[in-house]
């Protein structure tokens, strides 16, 4: 897993943007996956605790829980009914933030977590104890039974957050994620653009310049100025 690091001037804004809205329980969401939603749920997770918050990771991306698999040791059932056995399963992660790991339980028993009114009642119970609760959520696309609805979970949460990585994310896909949240009324807050994989033209430019005119400093930081100034190659229109 790639470790995102929560001092990225990205991070702060979405930071920024969380506490202005006072968001206290936030569903991270992707249309089909792969696209950085768990490692955005951890960077936010740790700049909160920066802020001095006590931070609640839940794992309900079921389908690929990532930070169950590669921070808990054992798994265990839980239900949304029982706030004992939440208690029990919930692991420090570090000093102020702490896992509920990915419930391990039988197919059917994934419906009760399909149920808004009980996520919302558990928000509340957890936020008794926690500063903010974020979801690590299944992609909305990946509808299987034995998945927990993203969308149902966003529903449940104060808002959402929409993670899109162009050159993974198919256009159809994201079109589908928005229909399904309008239909379900889920507040979204806005979406995150991962470009890992396929930077803006102006740093691909830039990286091609450096590595080719190395021996012409002069020339090389010519072209360099002239690629900055063009707003058109920063892929920031529309976003």
């Amino acid at each position: 897993m790639n470790i995102l690091p929560e001092t990225f001037v990205e991070i702060e804004q979405i930071y920024q943007l969380i506490a202005n809205e006072n968001i206290k329980s936030l569903a991270i969401n992707c249309s089909q996956g792969k696209e950085g939603g768990t490692e955005l749920v951890l960077a936010l997770a740790r700049r909160h605790k920066v802020a001095g918050s006590k931070v609640l990771i839940v794992d309900l991306n079921t389908f690929k829980p990532a930070i169950t698999n590669e921070y808990i040791n054992e798994t265990k059932s839980w239900s949304l009914d029982d706030m004992d056995s939440q208690t029990a399963c919930i692991a420090k992660f570090t000093d102020m933030i702490d896992i509920l790991p990915a419930p391990k339980s039988e197919q059917d028993q994934n419906i009760s977590f399909r149920d808004e009114k009980k996520i919302k009642n558990s928000i509340e119970y957890w936020l008794q104890h926690y500063n903010f609760i974020i979801f690590d959520t299944c992609a909305i696309t990946r509808t299987n039974f034995s998945n927990i609805p993203g969308e149902v979970i966003a529903r449940g949460c104060d808002a959402s957050l929409l993670v899109v990585a162009p050159g993974i994310s198919l256009e159809s896909s994201v079109v589908k994620t928005i229909k399904i949240f309008k239909y379900n009324n889920v507040k979204l807050l806005g979406t995150v653009i991962n470009d890992v994989k396929c930077p803006p033209l102006d740093m691909q430019l830039r990286n091609s310049v450096r590595r080719r005119l190395h021996g012409f400093p002069i020339f090389k930081q010519w072209l360099l100025n002239r690629i900055s100034n063009v707003e058109l190659l920063k892929g920031k229109f529309g976003r």
